[in-house]
């Protein structure tokens, strides 16, 4: 069998490849969360009680907790309340930060939402 030739439609006749979409939508892996941000974030959340190295390495996955503070001390010219608490099995103190002041917590909600 022989294909006819059938006539272009006017609609299709002028086809430049930058006006075609593709058919199908291209995913993208989703990015991480960046690790400070994370950290920062997860400071925010534990209200009143604060947070030791442990919590920031348990929840957030993150090693060295206490370089996520001390940054944000530096940066912001905050100071945080630091208490020393013992590990539960008795071996070794761990210490645990919270912000000191209200005001303390607005300029790192800033600082969160600047970055953002």
């Amino acid at each position: 069998m022989e294909k006819k030739n059938r006539p272009l439609q006017a609609a299709n006749s002028d086809i430049r490849v930058s006006d075609i979409t593709p058919l199908t939508k291209s995913l993208q892996a989703p990015k991480r969360t960046p690790k400070k941000h994370r950290a920062r974030v997860y400071m925010l959340r534990t209200g009143i009680e604060g947070w030791t190295e442990n919590d920031i390495l348990r929840y957030c996955r993150l090693s060295s907790g206490r370089n996520y503070a001390t940054e944000l001390e530096r940066q912001l010219g905050i100071t945080l309340e630091r208490i020393d608490e013992k590990n539960p099995d008795g071996i070794g103190t761990h210490l645990r930060y919270r912000f000191s002041c209200r005001g303390d917590v607005l300029k790192v909600i800033t600082h969160i939402n600047h970055l953002a």
